[in-house]
């Protein structure tokens, strides 16, 4: 394989529609960006603020509840499933004052990810944001154009975004999968051992993926205090009026994503939390 990295062929929903188009024949990368490049927005609902109150949910509904879901509603589209893997927890990056309360952020003009979940989200915010493709974010900081951003540590650092702002604060509003899908197409053209070779093994690489992301936070976010920026550790108190203030979002999307969707995610973390809550 040859892996093209940092924006080099587009930003991500960009990239989505050369897979569609055939003009690549593997991507990764959010299920947000998935969701618009495809036409498929039932992925958005991942990307939901605040559905998840821990990783163990999260890996719960993405593996256990969902997969096979979305593994057929890719296969309709033209494409083949591989495996999740991850962006981690979105929180925001800013350059003026760190965020400690919806009214901060009310203060700010933020860059919002290409996404309709994500818009709406700093809508419910009551916070202006402007879509801007992943290779612009970093001069739209610089230039003034925004005042900040909402991104995981990992995907802050990989793409030198925390060079443009001072603050990190820890919301962890939004958890972001990333998922591996190929064309359906080139995987159909593969020799039955290479097939086997390529789509082997998901389950595996998820967890192997996530576990080394997870390892990485705390150190990302030391190299950030280390380049001058204040990270400010926002607390569930701090972190509960953005839940509250969001969950509007949910009900606005609940037809876009399917609400037999929804429902059955909802259901799932209800029985998962009443088990976790009885041991």
């Amino acid at each position: 394989m040859k892996l093209f990295f940092g924006g080099s062929l587009g930003g991500e929903v960009e990239t989505v529609r050369d897979l569609r188009r055939g003009r690549i024949q593997g991507w990764g990368g959010s299920t947000a960006a998935l969701a618009e490049g495809a036409g498929m927005p039932e992925f958005q609902l991942m990307e939901f603020p605040f559905i998840f109150n821990n990783l163990d949910e999260a890996d719960h509904i993405l593996d256990n509840v969902v997969r096979d879901d979305f593994a057929s509603l890719l296969e309709k589209k033209g494409f083949t499933f591989g495996f999740w893997h991850e962006n981690g927890w979105r929180s925001f990056a800013t350059k003026d004052k760190p965020v400690k309360t919806i009214a901060d952020l009310q203060k700010m003009k933020m860059r919002s990810q290409e996404s309709p979940v994500h818009l709406a989200m700093y809508k419910a915010l009551g916070t202006q944001a402007e879509s801007i493709p992943v290779p612009e974010v970093l001069g739209a900081l610089q230039t003034g154009m925004v005042d900040g951003f909402d991104n995981t540590p990992l995907f802050s650092a990989a793409t030198g975004w925390y060079e443009g702002v001072k603050f990190y604060s820890t919301s962890e509003h939004i958890y972001q999968p990333a998922v591996i899908v190929y064309s359906k197409k080139f995987i159909d053209s593969l020799p039955e051992e290479l097939r086997k070779v390529v789509l082997a093994n998901g389950q595996k690489e998820a967890a192997a993926g996530r576990a080394a992301v997870r390892a990485m936070r705390d150190s990302l976010l030391q190299n950030f205090r280390d380049a001058g920026l204040t990270v400010y550790e926002m607390s569930a108190a701090e972190r509960k009026p953005f839940a509250e203030a969001t969950r509007k979002v949910h009900t606005e999307f609940a037809g876009q994503v399917g609400k037999a969707l929804l429902d059955k995610v909802y259901k799932a973390l209800e029985a998962y939390r009443a088990g976790k809550a009885g041991k």
